[in-house]
């Protein structure tokens, strides 16, 4: 190796390494106080680098936010989407899901939580947001065609996304406090949802006949 490519070399690994400092302390910021409130003069502080430095690297908070999130998803634990498709039990199926995002979602709360303020003034976040809820969705769409039970028409599906979803997590974890009696309410909310048929749901106006019927006959 020439003495300049060694130069190269070291001048792009010290870069490198540079920036991993800059996201960490980055993710570290944004953890404790959210995107928003972070500024490039506590990053650069946190990080041991100059102001210039972190500005060089990135010019403002959004070009930061696919770098931390990155950071964030990849330290997360992941869903084991192979193991759900190999489920064919519904019941069995909603178990292995909720603990699996639950597990995700207490990990990342801490930058979570944040999410809809950040979201709102960060296009970069907002986008990001909505592309993991577009895949949650067809995460479940994917997992649930494999089950046998009840088919799940579109109500049925957009009410079970709303107790996967992070929100329905962090207001029963305010509510519930254990993270088993979140996890068996929200299994149990999702059982009675997804294993019982749509016409069956809510006492329906034909629901009510029948049993007229019934009682009557």
């Amino acid at each position: 190796m020439s003495p300049r490519t060694y130069d190269n070399t070291l001048r792009k690994e010290m870069e490198a390494d540079t920036i991993r400092r800059i996201v960490a302390a980055t993710v570290e910021l944004h953890a404790r106080q959210g995107a928003l409130a972070t500024t490039h003069a506590e990053i650069a502080a946190l990080a041991g680098v100059s102001v210039a430095t972190v500005y060089k690297h990135f010019p403002s908070r959004e070009s930061l936010v696919p770098h931390c999130t990155g950071m964030v998803m990849a330290q997360a634990p992941q869903v084991d989407m192979q193991a759900l498709l190999a489920t064919r039990d519904r019941p069995t199926l909603l178990g292995r899901l909720v603990a699996a995002l639950h597990a995700q979602y207490r990990f990342m709360d801490p930058w979570m939580r944040w999410a809809p303020s950040d979201a709102a003034a960060l296009p970069a976040l907002a986008q990001i947001v909505d592309a993991q809820r577009r895949a949650l969705e067809s995460m479940v769409r994917d997992a649930l065609a494999g089950t046998a039970g009840p088919p799940v028409d579109d109500d049925t599906f957009a009410c079970a996304m709303v107790l996967l979803d992070y929100p329905a997590w962090q207001r029963l974890t305010q509510v519930l406090a254990d993270p088993d009696r979140v996890r068996r309410a929200t299994e149990y909310a999702l059982q009675r949802l997804m294993t019982t048929p749509p016409q069956h749901k809510g006492g329906s106006e034909h629901g009510d006949h029948a049993t007229t019927a019934h009682h009557g006959g």
